[in-house]
């Protein structure tokens, strides 16, 4: 391996694929093993002699990952028409680029500390899930593609999500992908950093194993949840000679087999941005979808649309009742950067001709609605599903369903949407809460409180379904102590490094 001393483009080009094969153990594919990329990649930046080839190193490291596993953010610049197709570039090269900037950072940090040739791996797993933390909450924050994702798919080693939360799992998982290169190297001491690793590793898995082998039972109560999933096209949905025959369409599910439905509680939920139309603008059409779609009092509608108030625009949801009144609204907390709004808009006048005219506004944090059966209802739309610091600071104790509706149809039939559910799941086990997820395009889907999907919806399906609300759990270990866990999983590798080096590593 003495030929990676001297960092050729060769080099770099194989440290970048192996961060491009590991974005394969993510979903849909989630084949574990290929994690093991990041591993072999930061087995090679090991040898890097000096601090600029170490944060090159790392930087396509992370280019590899954030590229191929964002490139399908493009499709959203072409899916409803092409007159934004001239920031594809912008969605598909700058970001993953800078992105990556968060990897290169981490292991510059590392090899400072180390103060030798080869830098301390557990500083590399230190540094890498602190900058991955830096990277989800940073401004508004993208916590999208951390390494903990990778685990979402596995009913089993998804609970781990519930004691140690997403930023800590990013520490396991790096820590994991990592041990084959330590059990096959020369390094002094393998078999006592093996053991002081993998033991409070195996203890968390037996423990989510158990969990969910042992999985409390969930309660099924008489009020019902029905998915409508309308399954319009991104191109038609603002288009205005398509207005009637959208809303007739989500009229038309919502009223499917509506008399084989008891007369008691249920709600039924469209997804984000439903049709073309504002609030206040609207009032008369929702009375009107109200009185076709409404059944009787004991039933709600909830449907994403959007808001105006003076200059200002609003992502918004609305609660209607049976009398086409509105008894709820909430205002999108949580926007996504350059889709819903420009940061550093007034630094970027030399190009505003290119920008989009007008950013989204965010919204004020308001008291959770509650109805009748239902309880404390939290409210989420599209990417605000990610944040779980956010949702903790709505849930109160009688909160019993997270409702989440998006518009994944920018993204077409790429891997998008099957990786925003794959986060939507990690944070219903997480917060130990039932999940109703609703897509114009899909993925729909109930999840469980153990992220099993109770029914869903497929990808490019209209379709409609009628769940009974699941109680919710106990309030989980990560749900009380919130990221004080992270502090003392970084606390703890700290600690594990110190012991190693003072017993292996001598004074050079």
């Amino acid at each position: 391996m003495n030929k990676f001393y001297n960092f050729t483009i060769f080099n770099y080009i194989i440290i970048y694929f192996s961060g491009a094969i590991a974005t394969f153990s993510l979903p849909p594919f989630s084949i574990l093993p290929l994690f093991l990329g990041i591993g072999f990649g930061i087995y090679l930046i090991n040898f890097s002699t000096s601090l600029l080839k170490t944060f090159i190193a790392g930087w396509f490291l992370g280019l590899g990952w954030f590229s191929f596993g964002l490139f399908w953010i493009g499709s959203a610049f072409i899916v409803a028409d092409t007159y934004h197709s001239y920031l594809m570039p912008i969605a598909i090269i700058l970001l993953p680029s800078l992105l990556a900037f968060f990897w290169g950072g981490a292991f510059i940090c590392a090899k400072i500390l180390s103060q030798k040739k080869k830098f301390s791996i557990i500083y590399i797993i230190v540094f890498l899930s602190l900058f991955e933390y830096i990277r989800a909450t940073i401004f508004t924050g993208f916590p999208w593609l951390m390494p903990s994702m990778i685990l979402s798919s596995n009913l089993y080693l998804i609970q781990i999500f519930s004691f140690i939360g997403s930023f800590s799992t990013n520490s396991v998982v790096l820590t994991i992908t990592i041990l084959p290169f330590i059990l096959f190297s020369s390094l002094k001491g393998k078999h006592f950093l093996l053991f002081i690793l993998t033991t409070p590793i195996i203890v968390i898995f037996f423990c989510s194993i158990f969990r969910f082998y042992d999985k409390a039972y969930l309660s099924i109560n008489n009020q019902l949840i029905t998915f409508i999933q309308p399954n319009i096209e991104q191109r038609n949905k603002w288009n205005l000679e398509k207005r009637n025959q959208n809303l007739n369409k989500l009229v038309k599910l919502s009223t499917q087999n509506r008399e084989d439905f008891p007369d008691i509680n249920r709600i039924i939920i469209w997804p984000e941005t439903s049709f073309e139309g504002s609030v206040p603008n609207e009032k008369k059409l929702l009375s009107n979808i109200s009185k076709k779609v409404l059944k009787n009092q004991k039933t709600t509608l909830i449907l994403g649309l959007l808001r105006t108030d003076l200059n200002k625009i609003f992502n918004s949801l609305v609660f209607l009742n049976s009398y086409g009144e509105i008894i709820y609204d909430y205002d999108k907390l949580k926007l996504v950067p350059f889709g819903e709004y420009i940061p550093f808009r007034g630094y970027l006048s030399s190009i505003s001709d290119f920008l989009p005219k007008k950013d989204f506004s965010s919204g004020k944090l308001k008291p959770n609605p509650s109805l009748e059966g239902f309880g404390n209802i939290i409210t989420l739309i599209c990417y605000e599903i990610l944040f779980t610091d956010e949702i903790v600071k709505r849930i109160s104790k009688n909160t019993n369903l997270l409702i989440n509706i998006t518009n994944d149809a920018w993204f077409g039939k790429t891997i998008g949407p099957y990786q925003h559910l794959a986060l939507a799941r990690i944070k219903a086990v997480e917060l130990g809460l039932p999940l109703a997820r609703v897509a114009n395009t899909g993925i729909s889907a109930y999840v469980s409180p153990y992220g099993e999907i109770i029914g869903t919806i497929p990808l490019d399906n209209e379709g409609v379904k009628t769940f009974n609300l699941i109680s919710p759990l106990k309030d989980t270990l990560y749900k009380t102590y919130g990221d004080y866990i992270f502090i003392v999983s970084i606390l703890i590798l700290l600690i594990i490094n110190i012991l190693y080096n003072f017993n292996y590593v001598k004074e050079e």
